[in-house]
């Protein structure tokens, strides 16, 4: 994975989110918003209203990676930059959906909770304060991709004219930041190719394509889904398929 590769994609609208505190042994929760399937973290701890928390920021925060564990399904990170909002200038950590996250490293994350006295079942570990975060990139963002294959459009083209994209057919070039299998009967592929990497872009497929993978698909254009479970999308390609 190049350094210019995108952990994520940033949050572009999330009116509210139900997030649960957890062991690293949780899953994904619902939250509600433009695409509630990218911002669950954490469940089966306790829930927030009973924990000692603050309510979830929406603000960006740009922070240098100092240190990186992994478990499994998470990754934790003690960062220091802006946002500690504990002691100011202080390290801190953070935790988010795994990814290969490198020590040394500027992110920039969005969406987070405070989580204090919170347990890490695979590290065996209390950290006293912690934020649960949503969203998080790398600050220097991804260098647009130019693509050979005939009749490919960018996912900018298709978020400035949704409506005229509805129903069509289109390819699509980009690389693979998150994935989440098997849901619906169905692979979630969130995709970014350097030209709208703040808007979240979402495929589905039958198709398992790993993260950090540049790959061309060619799918349904959609608008207005509802999926039920959280799964509403103002826009999404549907019933993609790779092209060699």
């Amino acid at each position: 994975m190049t350094k210019s590769t995108l952990v994520c994609v940033k949050l572009l609208a999330i009116s509210t989110l139900i997030l649960y505190g957890c062991g690293d042994d949780g899953k994904v929760i619902e939250a509600k918003g433009r695409d509630s399937s990218t911002t669950g973290i954490f469940t089966g701890y306790k829930s927030a209203e009973s924990s000692n928390s603050e309510s979830l920021k929406s603000d960006s925060y740009k922070v240098i990676a100092l240190e990186v564990l992994q478990t499994p399904k998470y990754s934790y990170l003690k960062v220091e930059g802006e946002g500690d909002g504990l002691i100011v200038g202080e390290p801190y950590w953070i935790a988010t959906l795994k990814n290969d996250f490198i020590v040394g490293e500027e992110y920039i994350y969005t969406g987070r909770l405070l989580k204090k006295d919170f347990e890490s079942k695979a590290f065996s570990r209390m950290f006293d304060n912690i934020y649960l975060v949503s969203f998080i990139e790398k600050a220097n963002g991804l260098t647009p991709i130019k693509s050979t294959i005939e009749g490919v459009v960018t996912i900018a083209d298709i978020v400035s004219d949704p409506m005229g994209f509805t129903g069509k057919k289109v390819k699509v070039h980009g690389q693979v930041v998150k994935v989440n299998d098997a849901i619906m009967d169905r692979n979630w592929i969130h995709l970014v190719d350097g030209s709208a990497d703040d808007y979240d872009f979402v495929i589905t497929s039958s198709e398992s394509v790993p993260v950090g993978h540049t790959v061309v698909f060619e799918g349904l254009i959609s608008t207005n889904r509802d999926f039920g479970a959280g799964y509403k999308y103002e826009l999404l390609m549907e019933d993609a398929v790779t092209i060699k």
